[in-house]
């Protein structure tokens, strides 16, 4: 099983989120979605995305989940 870099995944989305459609940042955007595909190992850009959305919203739920257990 792979390592996830949830710090790296948030940044990756984060700044794709933040993109336009200028055709200035399509390299950037070229960039970014190679580094997503990498490190999902994911070869097509816009699953690696979906695919990067889920991970981070499993563990965002799993902090939660560990924060309740220790607060309670």
């Amino acid at each position: 099983m792979p390592l996830i870099d949830f710090a790296l995944l948030a940044r990756l989305v984060s700044e794709l989120d933040a993109l336009d459609d200028r055709m200035d940042q399509g390299l950037r955007r070229a960039d970014l979605n190679y580094t997503l595909c990498v490190s999902t190992g994911i070869q097509e850009p816009e699953v690696a995305l979906a695919r990067a959305r889920c991970l981070l919203a499993s563990q965002r739920e799993a902090s939660a989940a560990q924060h309740e257990v220790e607060v309670a």
